[in-house]
């Protein structure tokens, strides 16, 4: 039989081994029974052909679980395999993920390493950002497409390419930029912190008044919401409760968000500086992206500036005073007022959100957010 039918939790896995065509179609749909009762994983990893009578099968299978609420879900499926799904508009109706490249990273140089992940140089031209043990595969699908997304709509950013796995671990692979982080550049000429807040805050901007292009980039709240949630039982309800109430009292806007914005993901090339890590660009408001920049520079006490850009924590502190001065300089006085009454709010954001992805750093994040953050949230509800 071509197909390999398996329940794994709440899924009925379906490994598909040859060819998916009129002649086996039939034997698909028979070998299923699908009751309604779980989704459907169609793992492409062995199927060498898809043809139009397969596409059908693939078309009533999701319209079948739709009917029953459940899902059609197709992974490993092949470039070749996925431009079809791709064309024929399949990408836009269910969860299609393409078949990752395997690579090693034996003897390649380590160039970074970050809260996420680490970057290793593949070759002269390309790199590969690798996430760590333990991230879900579909978080580099994820900054695939939304780097892609970003490149379309003229923000500055690197050139992405394929996804690829290594082992367990999943990753994205880049164009070589050749250029520097804003971090090195400010550690390098710290009398200048004036000069290096204008190079972000100029980029900030650039972000912050581009408008989404596609439905692909997600709006930021419901992740929050969905991030905020999984505090209980770690957090008291009536803290989970008012950090709801906060995140709903954030203004709804039509514009792009990073949610990972610092001197560590700007680089700058040939006097140009570009953005990178846009895995969590999302539409939202330009208060989620100043909420990160005072999480990292203007909260000594959280440790993240040395850690995240190698700044020094005091100089840190001085260039977020710029940050902020500059940023806000053509913003209304009702504005800045809302986030200086709302800025430990925001600054927890990305802490917590972080604690959902990242297991292995979710306790260090937790104990931020109690022993520092939150008390300071309470004082201002």
């Amino acid at each position: 039989m071509p197909f390999e039918v398996t329940r794994s939790g709440a899924a009925l896995q379906v490994r598909v081994s040859g060819p998916l065509d009129a002649a086996n179609g039939q034997e698909l749909g028979e070998s299923l029974g699908v009751d309604g009762s779980a989704d459907v994983v169609l793992d492409l990893a062995d199927c060498g052909y898809l043809s139009s009578a397969g596409l059908r099968v693939v078309l009533e299978l999701h319209k079948q679980l739709s009917k029953l609420r459940r899902r059609l879900i197709v992974t490993n499926a092949s470039d070749v395999t996925y431009r079809i799904f791709e064309t024929t508009g399949f990408t836009r109706m269910m969860d299609i993920s393409r078949r990752a490249q395997k690579i090693s990273i034996d003897g390649l140089e380590l160039m970074s390493s970050g809260v996420c992940g680490e970057c290793y140089r593949l070759d002269a031209e390309r790199v590969v950002k690798l996430y760590y043990e333990g991230v879900d595969a579909k978080i580099a699908e994820q900054e695939k497409c939304l780097a892609r997304e970003a490149l379309i709509m003229g923000i500055p950013t690197a050139i992405s390419f394929e996804v690829v796995t290594c082992g367990s671990r999943t990753g994205v692979v880049y164009e070589m930029l050749n250029a520097e982080l804003l971090s090195d550049a400010i550690r390098n000429d710290l009398g200048q912190l004036e000069h290096h807040a204008k190079t972000l805050v100029s980029i900030a901007r650039r972000i912050h008044s581009a408008k989404p292009s596609s439905k692909d980039i997600p709006s930021i709240k419901p992740r929050l919401v969905a991030s905020i949630e999984q505090l209980r039982g770690d957090l008291l309800n009536a803290d989970v409760q008012m950090l709801h109430d906060k995140l709903a009292s954030v203004p709804d806007a039509e514009t792009c968000v990073h949610f990972d914005l610092h001197t560590s993901n700007i680089m700058i090339k040939d006097g140009e500086s570009m953005i990178i890590d846009l895995g969590d660009f999302s539409r939202g408001s330009w208060l989620f992206d100043l909420g990160v920049l005072y999480m990292i520079y203007g909260v000594p006490r959280l440790g993240l500036c040395e850690r995240a850009t190698q700044i020094p924590a005091a100089k840190g502190v001085e260039l977020w005073q710029r940050i902020e001065q500059q940023y806000f300089a053509d913003k209304s006085p009702e504005e800045w007022k809302y986030f200086h009454r709302n800025r430990n709010f925001l600054a927890s954001l990305r802490l917590i959100y972080a604690s959902t992805f990242l297991p292995s750093r979710r306790p260090a994040y937790l104990g931020m957010l109690q022993e520092t953050l939150l008390p300071a949230i309470r004082d201002t509800v």
